[in-house]
């Protein structure tokens, strides 16, 4: 097993784990530290791309964890220019996005990269992501489609009916307790592991979306004859959006934005319905009701201080 000073040593590691940073300073001090303390079999090297914090991220990595490779962009230009930089820049054989808001249990970097290494036919895994009170977050799916506005994550009748068919058929979460690595449509983008060879045939992450990026791009490994797995063995804690990016009100509404925004972007590309036809005006009227709605109740909410709606 390497220490954390070999890390910086090797020239061709297996694994390269890439971390997006805006303003989440000790959430990614603690997802290094988790990182370090049990570092996997498979050789690795760890890359963290700050996006122009004001926290002393960056000065944090450089203090506590001096093998980290530290890439600081001028400006915040979005996860997907980040991961995309880091990924023209990394030099593993697996490249694993890891969200800083995160925490890895011992085994999880191994558990994705033997996984890919047995099944070669593969191309991209994900972990198990739980919350902190050890429940299942619904971070595996299938790929997105109209039935997904009424079954998938944040719909009403998925929250009222989790165990209706339609509703499990969506939110793959529930195959987790299993064990056993199963098919996806897609995975989180917190926690995806993809080899080399797959990222260079399907490109960059679509610089456009801050929202459906891990949809968009499990769906383009797919178009290229590339399947896609949930490895419960691999097991991240995940404490969602406790970073920078929805501490205002005017992120929090940006972000409704970019959500729906996405949602609109991923339609166009993988739908196949040409922009003048019925369907396409039926979804985006949809999405274009369910963003003012949100916007309204969002409103309410920030004005007397009720619970923020949480997207991603």
């Amino acid at each position: 097993m390497a220490s954390g000073s070999d890390m910086t040593e090797i020239q061709n590691p297996v694994i390269s784990v890439i971390i997006a940073s805006y303003n989440t300073r000790e959430l990614l001090s603690r997802c290094l530290a988790s990182i370090y303390s049990a570092l996997p079999e498979h050789s690795c090297e760890v890359m963290v791309v700050d996006d122009s914090s004001s926290d002393g991220s960056p000065e944090m990595v450089r203090d506590r964890f001096p093998q980290v490779r530290l890439i600081v962009n001028p400006q915040n230009r979005g996860y997907a220019y980040s991961n995309n930089l880091a990924m023209a820049q990394s030099r593993g054989r697996f490249i694993y996005l890891l969200n800083s808001d995160t925490e890895m249990f011992p085994g999880a970097l191994d558990a994705m990269a033997s996984f890919l290494e047995e099944h070669p036919d593969v191309g991209a895994v994900g972990s198990a992501l739980y919350n902190s009170d050890g429940s299942v977050q619904a971070s595996v799916k299938s790929l997105p489609r109209i039935r997904s506005a009424f079954f998938g994550k944040r719909s009403w009748l998925a929250r009222w009916f989790p165990q209706f068919s339609a509703t499990k058929s969506e939110l793959l979460n529930w195959r987790v307790d299993a064990g056993t690595p199963f098919q996806a449509g897609y995975v989180s983008s917190a926690s995806i592991m993809m080899p080399r060879d797959v990222v260079a045939r399907v490109g960059d992450l679509d610089t456009r979306l801050w929202y459906f990026i891990d949809a968009d791009y499990c769906t383009r490994i797919w178009n290229i004859g590339r399947s896609v797995y949930c490895v419960p063995a691999a097991k991240v804690l995940h404490v969602e959006h406790l970073g920078g990016t929805l501490a205002g009100w005017k992120q929090r509404f940006r972000s409704m934005w970019r959500f729906h925004y996405g949602a609109y972007i991923y339609f166009r590309k993988h739908s196949g319905w040409a922009s003048w036809h019925p369907v396409t005006l039926l979804i985006v009227l949809g999405i274009s009701a369910r963003f003012v709605l949100s916007f309204a109740v969002q409103a309410i909410k920030e004005v007397t201080g009720a619970e923020r709606e949480v997207y991603g």
